[in-house]
């Protein structure tokens, strides 16, 4: 029997038709793992680089099956609700309590995919891609899991399939070495310029995403856009925006792409069993972004806002 050799990864989604993430209709692969832990996360399903249970309590019929399929005891009945300890089932390779479930109640989030059983997902997206499509790597933090995206990238990229991957920049930079040569689109993202400021609301500093962002204006031929998430009372005031500008000036890159914080998030903190951090924040207004914008468009910057990049 011949075996596989093909490097395998953790992802917890695909999305395909994706119109957001660069030229073209793309397929978007999620990738778990991530070395930041934003407050606002859209997808904190992502940020365990091991696949993580999420628990709909709505489902629930607190009948204990869970409890007793458990291997590592890290489940327990409450008068209403279960109560998951995760750092005992992150070690966990069984999932024996996702099966013991009658009511899907408990679903398992990250599944392992060898590059070719993916490759071959992605090649069928690609009738629907039009000209100018191609797979774009988002997560958590796909330069995370190197081995599994530099090979994947290389596959596509010598299939003359456009690529994109959307990083938080907080990867040593052998990572981007890895992979520059097989990339044609990065979105970088930046929360904040004041590395203290940028840890508490991260769990990390900002030093080692500065410097990778420096050493990619010279490494790195393709296109870079930055992403910024507006966050009212984090973020937005002038002077770090005004210092974000001239930061990304310095690079040699002039296009932004400005996000408004969504909340989105919230259920899926959730079914995680985790308090959703970011409530504090408000949505900016549209005066807030426009504001923002014309800060960036102020130091020669091409700003756009939220879905507006063009592609």
């Amino acid at each position: 029997m011949a075996i596989n050799t093909s490097p395998s990864g953790l992802l917890f989604d695909i999305q395909g038709f994706s119109v957001h993430d660069g030229p073209g209709c793309r397929s978007v692969v999620f990738l778990k793992g991530c070395s930041l832990n934003c407050q606002w996360c859209a997808n904190p399903e992502g940020i365990l680089p091991v696949p993580t249970p999420l628990y709909s309590v709505s489902r629930c019929l607190l009948e204990g099956d869970c409890v007793t399929a458990c291997p590592s005891n890290a489940i327990h009945l409450h008068p209403h609700s279960i109560h998951i300890n995760y750092s005992l089932c992150a070690s966990c390779p069984i999932s024996a309590c996702i099966h013991a479930c009658p009511t899907n109640a408990l679903k398992v989030c990250g599944y392992q995919q060898t590059i070719d059983e993916l490759y071959s997902k992605i090649q069928r997206d690609r009738n629907f891609w039009g000209d100018n499509g191609g797979v774009t790597l988002s997560g958590g933090e796909p330069l995370m899991q190197i081995e599994f995206t530099s090979s994947l990238l290389k596959k596509c990229y010598d299939a003359c399939i456009h690529t994109a991957i959307e990083t938080c920049g907080q990867v040593p930079w052998r990572h981007f070495e890895a992979v520059l040569p097989y990339l044609d689109w990065i979105f970088f993202d930046l929360k904040h310029i004041n590395p203290d400021l940028h840890k508490l609301a991260t769990g990390s500093g900002n030093r080692g995403i500065l410097d990778n962002a420096k050493q990619l204006a010279h490494a790195f031929k393709g296109r870079i856009i930055y992403r910024i998430p507006l966050i009212p009372g984090f973020n937005d005031k002038p002077g770090n925006l005004h210092d974000m500008a001239e930061f990304i000036r310095s690079t040699g890159h002039h296009e932004i792409n400005l996000l408004p914080l969504h909340h989105w998030g919230r259920e899926k903190y959730a079914k995680l069993q985790s308090p959703y951090p970011a409530d504090h924040y408000t949505v900016p207004t549209k005066k807030q972004l426009q504001e923002a914008q014309s800060i960036f468009n102020s130091h020669q910057l091409k700003c756009y806002i939220g879905s507006d990049t063009p592609f």
